[in-house]
């Protein structure tokens, strides 16, 4: 009777201890293991032990790691025509007691398959170079992961929308960093920090903030990069608004946790108690959400933002395309903190590099619940819509498109759907094909 486990090769119950045949000889004076009538004295079947053996049901499946200490000496012992005395060894490195003398052996603690390397698929005999040194070689296949258990309506709701909590988590951290730079540099007069502290914390917000959810919903943390990972890469249409939102409220929340942190030296700053002004020399607004420079105009300040975010997203791309320079494992957050770094540094002076609608639109609601004026909404013939959102929404598009137009081969990209230009002519030969077929 043969017996077989994924991704080994079957397994025969009379001894294969290898993929050539060998067989440990029976004395056949007391009947061998072999003989089906043989029982125990309680009147159960005998079960055999060591190499190639089992001492569970047929039927069962091991699924834990079992190894066992394969010696010369017991290659000799198989050779010779006599049962080798294995010595089981826990995955710790604990070794058990010789086998023969365990009067009684968990089913959990026998292998059902030959002998085998970590990861090898073959026999014992690709081996044997291992066996004369003694060297630890394991019996079984990785185990399964263990089902996922949701024992309360917390872990089941949790579960349920880990990437809308993710994307909210996130998107808090970087604005309770780059709000709280903001603020420490500026609320200090340049004593506390400068402006190279300012782009250092927000960088240091956008990796944290991609440490944190990056695992669970992929830390866009941007509506900008939300909207163009659906029209580039697939990204589910049908979770963009809730990840919008979560977004957005968590913006919001990191920056009334701020603008609670910082309420005195704001009152401080401002001149007065519950004092929030725009558009003055000790106005305290723009710590929180971005404005154009004076000098900027509408237009100009709209391709900044434009740019700027192009930018952003190409190198995004990068990072992700395995057929390029894909960033190594566990190390996405730090060169996106460089990142911002850098644009901070090159891009940031006359628009503050908003680069996020929620980075812009969450601190701006929660400007208004502390008292800030209703001109935050009317500046520049609404600001907040046209340069921070669809500036930022467009040039992530744009950068998206640039990237994959000249570098990117993946077949994600509309850029690389099967298509024929008009003109051409496989495009006319299929037309003429279709229209003969119609008539």
């Amino acid at each position: 009777m043969s017996r077989s486990r994924p991704g080994s090769r079957p397994v025969s119950r009379q001894n294969s201890f290898s993929e050539t045949g060998v067989h440990i000889p029976v004395d056949s004076r007391i009947g061998g293991h072999h003989d089906p009538h043989h029982e125990r004295a309680d009147g159960r079947p005998v079960q055999m032990f060591g190499p190639g053996f089992s001492s569970a049901p047929v039927n069962s499946a091991e699924e834990r790691y079992k190894y066992i200490l394969v010696t010369a000496e017991m290659l000799k012992s198989i050779e010779s025509g006599h049962a080798p005395q294995t010595h089981l060894v826990h995955p710790a490195g604990t070794q058990l007691a010789p086998a023969a003398s365990r009067t009684h052996l968990p089913t959990q603690e026998i292998s059902q398959i030959p002998v085998l390397e970590k990861g090898h698929t073959g026999g014992v005999s690709d081996i044997s170079d291992k066996h004369s040194t003694g060297e630890l070689v394991e019996t079984s296949l990785e185990p399964e992961e263990a089902p996922l258990v949701l024992a309360n309506p917390i872990a089941r709701l949790r579960y349920r929308y880990k990437e809308y909590f993710g994307e909210f988590l996130g998107t808090m951290v970087l604005i309770i960093f780059g709000n709280g730079v903001n603020c420490q540099v500026v609320l200090s007069n340049l004593t506390q920090g400068s402006y190279l502290s300012i782009s250092h914390g927000w960088g240091a917000g956008v990796m944290f903030g991609v440490y944190i959810a990056g695992g669970v919903s992929g830390a866009h943390l941007s509506p900008a990069v939300t909207t163009a990972l659906a029209v580039f890469r697939g990204f589910p249409w049908r979770k963009v608004p809730g990840y919008f939102l979560a977004q957005l409220l968590g913006a919001m929340v990191g920056s009334i946790f701020i603008q609670a942190n910082y309420k005195n030296l704001i009152d401080q700053f401002e001149g007065g108690a519950g004092v929030r002004t725009f558009g003055e020399a000790t106005s305290t607004a723009t710590l929180f959400f971005t404005a154009a420079q004076p000098y900027m105009t509408n237009v100009s300040a709209f391709f900044s933002e434009f740019g700027a975010t192009a930018v952003l997203l190409a190198v995004i791309l990068c990072l992700g395309d395995a057929n390029n320079n894909p960033c190594p494992p566990g190390m996405n957050g730090l060169i996106l903190f460089f990142l911002i770094l850098a644009i901070g540094a090159a891009l940031g002076t006359q628009t503050a590099y908003c680069l996020n609608p929620a980075r812009d639109l969450g601190p701006r609601i929660a400007a208004s619940m502390f008292g800030y004026p209703g001109e935050i909404w009317t500046y520049r013939s609404g600001y907040w819509f046209w340069c921070v959102c669809v500036a930022t929404i467009s040039g992530a598009c744009a950068g998206c498109f640039i990237y994959d137009l000249f570098i990117y081969q993946g077949a994600d990209s509309p850029l690389n759907k099967p298509f024929e230009l008009p003109w051409s002519k496989k495009a006319k030969q299929a037309k003429a094909i279709k229209e003969g077929g119609q008539a």
